[in-house]
């Protein structure tokens, strides 16, 4: 529901302050709501975004962006590729349908919307100017885009090699290794005291492990003995691993936590680096204050780390790496250009040697410690054919988009109201 969330924030709210035009692109103004809408978008809280100062860099790109969409809205118009009314109206049915579906009935529906002095007709009728203008820009990126790639180097290693200063401003290759711990519930003795009965019961031969999974087990495998197959690493999440990977078959571990409950967990076969486990789960929903004390727990080591702990021996005592290859939490070379959000604003300004300040991954389920290594020379024989082609389309389209976009600003008209 989250379209017609901010689509009613900044429509519904007080037009003489949204609507006002901060910006014109050939013919078509910017207006105040548009960048509303991307600052929303972003991440920042409805009420921060309508009271957001034109100067700060958040709103400045946020206007940027848009300026950029209008830009690539008026170039589809000029070669013809602005769509018609039709496909303009099969869109938005598509649209309001899916929204009319998050409603219970009809009649909530049009409660909603009249709480923020709207109708289903005048929401109707921002969707078409909306979805036209992305549907046009879409059409427009994608005739570029069929253009560039028609254009792109045929050898990626050569590329990288001749070109370092494209690939430096687009992927940032940065050598990295980091600290990884998972957010794990609190709050669980009551689980853990339970499953510490149930293992002295098959311990004792009172009950078998697959008799008590089918019993207490609050997954899908109960109805299986708990029986989770075979599976190799990175298969799992990592504080589960790192248990079973430890066991010999026959072996009991556990009660223990990982970030989606506690467990017990049975080891029955291994061959090689494959295993096969049975395990019992007693679900347990990760909570704010689970999140925070593992933040807490990732400030604390960042502290120490910048005072005599070191990176190898915090990684040691903390780190539940999902890869087990990553020796001293080593990641090696990574294009940090393309990671988006707090995860690339940790690592992208990172120096050689560097500790990055702790940032929140998978959805909740982890927090993370970066540092930049210090030797940052990119081997570009560490990647796969695959890895390479997917970074040259990377960086020869964004390299194309840039030039693309310098070069509507320059044929189209811009201004932009102080």
């Amino acid at each position: 529901m989250i379209n017609i969330l901010l689509c009613v924030a900044v429509l519904g709210s007080s037009p003489m302050t949204l609507e006002k035009v901060v910006a014109v692109v050939g013919a078509e103004p910017v207006l105040h709501s548009d960048v509303v809408s991307l600052l929303i978008e972003s991440g920042i809280d409805q009420d921060t975004a309508y009271e957001s100062d034109p100067s700060s860099p958040a709103y400045q790109l946020a206007l940027d962006q848009s300026i950029e969409k209008k830009l690539l809205v008026e170039a589809a118009r000029r070669e013809g590729l602005y769509p018609d009314n039709q496909v303009i109206e099969d869109a938005v049915d598509v649209t309001m349908e899916e929204i009319r579906s998050s409603f219970s009935s009809e009649q909530e529906f049009i409660n909603y919307l009249a709480s923020a002095g709207m109708t289903p007709a005048s929401l109707r009728e921002s969707y078409f100017v909306m979805l036209g203008d992305d549907i046009a820009s879409e059409n427009y990126v994608r005739m570029e885009a069929a253009t560039a790639m028609a254009a792109m180097p045929s050898n990626a290693k050569t590329f990288f090699i001749e070109n370092p200063e494209i690939v430096e401003e687009v992927l940032v290759p940065t050598s990295l290794s980091w600290i990884y711990l998972p957010v794990l519930p609190g709050e669980t003795m009551a689980e853990e005291a339970l499953l510490a009965e149930v293992r002295d019961l098959i311990e004792t031969g009172e009950t078998t492990f697959s008799a008590a999974a089918a019993t207490y087990s609050q997954d899908g495998t109960a109805a299986m003995g708990g029986d989770l197959g075979w599976f190799g690493r990175q298969d799992m999440t990592a504080v589960f691993e790192s248990v079973v990977y430890s066991l010999e078959p026959g072996e009991i571990a556990g009660p223990f936590l990982t970030p989606f409950g506690v467990h017990l967990v049975k080891l029955t076969d291994r061959d090689e680096e494959q295993v096969r486990a049975s395990h019992i789960i007693l679900i347990t929903e990760l909570t704010q204050e689970d999140l925070d004390r593992t933040m807490l727990q990732a400030e604390n080591i960042v502290t120490d780390l910048e005072a005599d702990l070191t990176f190898a021996d915090a990684v040691n005592s903390f780190s539940f790496d999902p890869d087990p290859d990553n020796t001293g939490g080593h990641l090696g070379t990574v294009t940090v250009g393309a990671w988006e959000g707090e995860m690339r604003e940790a690592v992208i300004n990172l120096s050689p040697g560097q500790i990055s300040s702790p940032v929140v991954v998978e959805q909740n389920m982890a927090v993370v410690i970066f540092k930049a290594d210090d030797l940052q020379v990119v081997n570009w024989d560490d990647f796969s054919q695959e890895e390479l082609q997917s970074m040259l389309q990377s960086v020869h389209w964004q390299n194309y988009y840039s030039g693309m976009i310098e070069s509507l600003r320059a044929d189209i008209p811009v201004m932009v109201n102080n």
